[in-house]
């Protein structure tokens, strides 16, 4: 078995009364795939990590690329894994308060801009996964 591990940002298109929708298609799928990860939303923003079969991964990836309620869907890290790091969660999600956020002061600059610091640093998108499970 060969897993992948991808993480992506983007933005929210419309209001946040679809981050529910979202959610609900995400867990839906992903059982159905196999696909593990976790899903943050700050600020209008996505961060998200895939873990599974590279195929069903990509197949994932393209949908979301393709879903009208994201825009600006900028893949940040892609790579080969031996193990799962977010094994526990079909699709675990978090909507994180501004409030939550301030707790985060290196973290915050990464829900506001265009996602151009991450590609400086790309890693840092696991840790900031990681720091809100």
């Amino acid at each position: 078995m060969s897993l992948i591990q991808l993480v992506y940002a983007s933005r929210l298109v419309g209001d946040e009364s679809v981050l529910k929708a979202i959610h609900s298609h995400a867990v839906r799928n992903n059982t159905a795939h196999t696909i593990t990860g976790h899903l943050l939303y700050a600020n209008r923003r996505f961060l998200q990590v895939l873990e599974g079969e590279a195929k069903q991964v990509h197949q994932t990836f393209a949908y979301i690329k393709d879903d009208p309620r994201h825009e600006h869907v900028t893949l940040l890290l892609e790579q080969s894994i031996a193990d799962r790091a977010f094994m526990h969660w079909n699709m675990e999600f978090r909507q994180i308060s501004s409030e939550e956020l301030d707790q985060f002061p290196a973290y915050k600059t990464y829900f506001q801009d265009d996602f151009s610091a991450f590609k400086v640093q790309p890693l840092i998108a696991l840790d900031i996964l990681k720091a809100f499970v």
